[in-house]
């Protein structure tokens, strides 16, 4: 995907599930990108139709609730500069 950079881990969510099995997926901060970053992004045309950007009050619209739910949860984390750990999609209660 061209020059995008990504940093810091924002989010560990794992996600058990019985017919697909168990996954732990990983959400890192890409950083802000200016206008020539964007410009050089190349799409493996086998994996992804288009690349888009929206605010962030527009994540409940565009995603399933447990991927919006991860979504805010990386949003958090990058602005408190601290991961977050999930299950499915929910933060980890002690």
């Amino acid at each position: 995907m061209g020059n995008v950079r990504s940093s810091d881990l924002l989010v560990v969510d794992w996600a058990p599930n019985e017919a697909e099995g168990d996954k732990v997926l990983h959400v890192f901060d890409g950083s802000e990108q200016q206008q020539e970053d964007v410009s050089v992004i190349k799409l493996d045309a086998d994996e992804l139709l288009t690349a888009e950007f929206h605010p962030t009050e527009a994540v409940d619209q565009l995603l399933i609730p447990r991927l919006a739910r991860r979504v805010k949860c990386a949003i958090t984390a990058r602005r408190e500069s601290h991961p977050q750990y999930l299950e499915h999609g929910e933060p980890l209660t002690s």
